[in-house]
């Protein structure tokens, strides 16, 4: 069984940031409820796990190995991320496209979280599933003012 907190990652910042510690108050058997919802999904070493431009709202938990994340149009990969991260979360709300292409640099393990898997979620466990949308939204929120802070020191604010 697999545990959190899971690391939400923010190219800004150090994943290993304690404010970005994805659902850090929950206990194992919250991890356990929010995974019986879930599918486990296993990628080999050099395989995508999610492509740009592709249509997916799952929210994807990454319990082991890494991950390279590559733009659309570059070669490889500008960032890696390790497990315990949380990825996927702005095609997760937004239902946008997914903007980077994320490939496995290990073999990886990610428990993946459809929109409908969610709304299960959401109707048989709600204080779960609020909490984690709260979270999600702190998060992004803490994601948005590391943008900002970066776009404001590019240009010399």
């Amino acid at each position: 069984m697999h545990e959190g907190p899971f690391t939400v990652f923010v190219e800004e910042a150090h994943e290993d940031s304690a404010d970005l510690l994805f659902l850090p108050e929950a206990t194992a058997a919250d991890w356990a409820t929010v995974f019986s919802y879930a599918e486990v999904r296993r990628v080999g070493a050099g395989l995508a796990l999610v492509q740009a431009g592709e249509h997916d709202r799952a929210l994807y938990l990454l319990t082991e190995g890494t991950v390279g994340v590559r733009l659309p149009r570059d070669e490889g990969a500008f960032k890696q991320i390790e497990a315990p991260s949380v990825l996927g979360e702005l095609s997760f709300f937004d239902g946008y496209p997914r903007s980077a292409t994320l490939e496995a640099v290990t073999d990886v393990e990610v428990v993946r979280i459809d929109l409908a898997a969610f709304d299960r979620l959401h109707e048989h466990e709600p204080a779960i599933a609020n909490l984690m949308l709260r979270d999600l939204a702190r998060i992004l929120a803490l994601r948005l003012r590391l943008a900002s802070a970066v776009i404001a020191d590019l240009r010399g604010s």
